[in-house]
């Protein structure tokens, strides 16, 4: 990935007006009468980037007008095409709807003509968009109003509907399909030793492919039904779409054709329009994957059955009431509303990405595109897991159970790479293989800090839940196996009878095959330690040499100017590129002195160098809260995230300069900010206990961390003028 950066805003004189975005101001404006920090909304036809909706599950991106072809994914479904690395699929699009009046024609790519008085919303609340404006063309005037969630309610559900007004008397066509995107043009990244210096994101992160085997297309009274089965390049994985379109009874002798060949399947309906009269139609899909053909159709099919049954209404019902579930659990600001949207759009972004039961991590885009081929990165042990964990145990199950269900392939790589335990991949597909492009293959072998960041998240969801069966089943024989891992990994200098950790590339990339890494051998420190701890609750046998690697294990200390180096012999350039990470998240003791010169020698390197990736700089304020001093989290906060956000529907990209969105991995750090900074609590043996004074930014009267979730019980977390409460929840029956 990107270099981390630990960036930060300017400390000397906490002046944070050269670094600061503008304001967001209007662009995040909703009407009257609604919860605007629910809403997010524009007026601009063409804004930009597109935002996306989903349920954990199913993804997909939201068009300019509401309708028309889009990026979709579903999580889990890769492709293993020859001579490319594995990558997550595009599926073929289920919202490939046409709306053409005669005159001209409209769909994702735009519209013949002009469009006016344009609104569109993602409401939040429901994780339903919304899109409405007039279109006009050669002297015709169509109304248009379009609604699309994919249900929470109903995992592999997604529902569309649409409304349209025709200003004037003639014909009208609509044209309903499920769509395969063509192939891509290929780069052979699992052979070629080098990128591009002219290959961008658009280059090298294009989704992987489906290759269709069946498609039909049924007329059936007041509407059609598609189908189309597909299997991803280079996987036996079937994918089955079934989508039903009606329209109302009230369409006046509507002419219908069905076109089933190549790779489409489309029902399209012509009808003479009546003016100002609204004409309603719905398309309702099911998606389903399974190792068999007739098995996926079958299940797809139930579950679009079901759904017809309820219909359209009942459907958005349900899914509202899912989505109300999830918000039972918030996070409430009082004093700054940009910054409460903020928030809101970061934890919504990141559920739309991930969801309970699937054991599965979550890509650095999540479900919104192919951005890194949608690998599993640290970044979902590290980044987004710790913010889950608290507000949403179930969907943070989810991530610690896909490194205890690819445990296998981790031990397979530890022996392809000559040592022992269990070495996670620096990136992996669903099934956890190693998948980094040749090209970075240093990353695979070398950056190998990933693997204490897997074992710590399995030791955080441990302290959160306390839950000894799930450590000694799941959590603990992953914890055990790196825990060989670094034993195997690290050497022993019998004359300073210490251990080192050699050749290794560093968090912040640019640094390769340096030795004693600061945080690689504190968080390997970090996997021993809670081996040997782990083994002490659960009463089994703890190898001695984790506590031998563990004690003897050499770190980069500078005695003399009192704080840690970047790596053993690091030059000053590289001071404070890793350092801040090591009081939080891995909690390495060290003097208030050594964490605020880490923060300085951050901001140093920040205004020497410029902005990296949204990591390192969203962690800052939580050693700034440590410290207690509210002018450094003031100067902080809004470095933070503003540079980052793209557009009215608060898109975060990766760097402030690219257009890689949406970046989850910044969203889950920033909440850690919240979280486990202005709050003063962290988890320890005993759950969530207070550690540190709580502090607030100085806009920010009150905040709220409601229903957050600890050991079996709920939590009102309460900070403000008189300092934090933690009130305990009536008990309720789990998701």
């Amino acid at each position: 990935m990107t270099t981390v950066r630990a960036a930060a805003a300017p400390i000397g004189l906490w002046c944070i007006a050269a670094l600061a975005a503008a304001p967001l101001g209007a662009q995040v404006r909703a009407p009257g009468g609604t919860d605007s920090t629910f809403l997010l909304t524009t007026t601009d036809p063409g804004r930009a980037p597109s935002p996306f909706i989903g349920n954990g599950r199913l993804g997909v991106v939201i068009p300019p007008l509401g309708i028309g072809a889009t990026p979709s994914f579903m999580a889990g479904l890769y492709e293993d095409a020859k001579g490319d690395i594995p990558r997550i699929v595009g599926l073929p699009s289920w919202n490939a709807i046409e709306l053409l009046d005669g005159a001209g024609r409209m769909d994702s790519a735009g519209a013949d003509g002009s469009i006016e008085r344009y609104r569109q919303s993602v409401d939040m609340r429901t994780g339903t968009a919304r899109t409405s404006y007039d279109w006009t063309r050669a002297g015709r005037r169509t109304s248009v109003r379009t609604e699309t969630f994919v249900s929470r309610a109903s995992p592999g559900l997604a529902v569309t509907r649409l409304d349209v007004t025709p200003r004037y008397r003639g014909p009208m066509r609509l044209r309903f399909a499920i769509a395969a995107w063509p192939p891509p043009k290929r780069l052979a990244l699992a052979t070629v030793s080098r990128a591009e210096p002219g290959w961008g994101p658009k280059d090298v992160w294009y989704p992987g492919h489906t290759v269709v085997h069946s498609r039909t297309a049924t007329r059936e009274s007041g509407g059609g039904r598609l189908s189309m089965t597909s299997t991803p390049d280079g996987r036996a994985t079937t994918l089955a779409q079934v989508s039903s379109v009606r329209w109302g009874t009230s369409l006046p002798r509507p002419n219908v054709a069905t076109v089933a060949s190549g790779d489409t399947a489309m029902v399209e309906v012509a009808f003479d329009a009546t003016p100002d009269r609204t004409y309603s139609f719905s398309q309702i899909t099911s998606l389903a994957m399974s190792a068999g053909a007739a098995k996926a159709g079958k299940q797809a099919a139930a579950v679009l059955d079901a759904a017809r049954g309820h219909g359209p209404d009942a459907l958005a019902k349900a899914n509202a009431a899912a989505w109300a579930r999830r918000w039972e659990t918030d996070i409430v600001i009082d004093g700054d509303a940009e910054l409460q949207r903020v928030v809101r759009s970061m934890l919504f972004y990141l559920l739309c990405a991930a969801d309970s039961g699937t054991a599965l991590g979550i890509p650095p885009m999540g479900l919104s595109s192919g951005g890194y081929y949608g690998h599993i990165f640290w970044d979902s042990d590290t980044w987004m897991f710790p913010s889950l964990l608290l507000t949403h145990p179930d969907v943070a199950h989810s991530l610690v159970a896909f490194r205890s269900r690819t445990l296998g392939a981790a031990q397979a790589n530890a022996r392809t790479n000559g040592f022992r335990g269990a070495m996670y991949p620096w990136e992996a597909d669903e099934r956890g293989n190693e998948t980094t492009p040749y090209f970075a293959v240093q990353n695979a072998k070398s950056e190998i800090h990933v693997t204490g960041d897997v074992a710590l998240a399995q030791w955080q969801y441990y302290l959160a839940t306390g839950d000894s069966a799930w450590l000694a089943r799941e959590g603990y024989p992953v914890i055990r196996e790196t825990a060989d891992f670094w034993v195997s990994r690290s050497t022993f200098d019998s004359t300073a009878r210490n251990y080192h950790i050699g050749n290794v590339v560093s968090v912040s990339e640019g640094l390769v095959g340096v030795t004693d890494d600061a945080y690689t051998n504190a968080v390997a420190r970090k996997n021993l330690e809670n081996a040997a701890e782990a083994s002490r609750l659960l009463g089994r046998p703890a190898d001695p040499r984790w506590t031998e690697v563990a004690t003897k294990l050499h770190m980069p200390y500078d005695s003399v100017s009192e704080f840690y180096r970047t790596y053993e012999g690091a030059p000053d350039s590289t001071l404070g590129d890793v350092t801040p990470m090591l009081a939080y998240p891995l909690g390495v003791p060290m003097s208030a002195k050594a964490k605020r010169t880490h923060i300085e020698q951050a901001v140093r390197s920040l205004l020497s160098e410029g902005e990296g990736a949204m990591m390192g700089s969203t962690l800052l304020s939580v050693g700034a809260a440590e410290l207690g001093d509210r002018a450094m989290i003031d100067s902080l906060l809004p470095h933070s995230y503003q540079a980052h956000l793209k557009g009215p529907f608060l898109m975060l990209s990766e760097t402030p300069t690219n257009d890689a969105v949406d970046f989850l991995t910044g969203a889950g750090g920033f909440l850690q900010q919240v979280i486990y900074g202005y709050t003063g609590l962290r988890l320890g043996p005993n759950g969530l206990d207070s550690t540190f004074a709580p502090i607030l930014p100085s806009k920010v009267r009150r905040l709220v961390l409601r229903n957050i979730h600890t050991r079996g019980k709920t939590y009102d977390v309460v900070v403000d003028s008189r300092g934090r409460r933690m009130t305990p929840r009536p008990a309720r029956t789990p998701r």
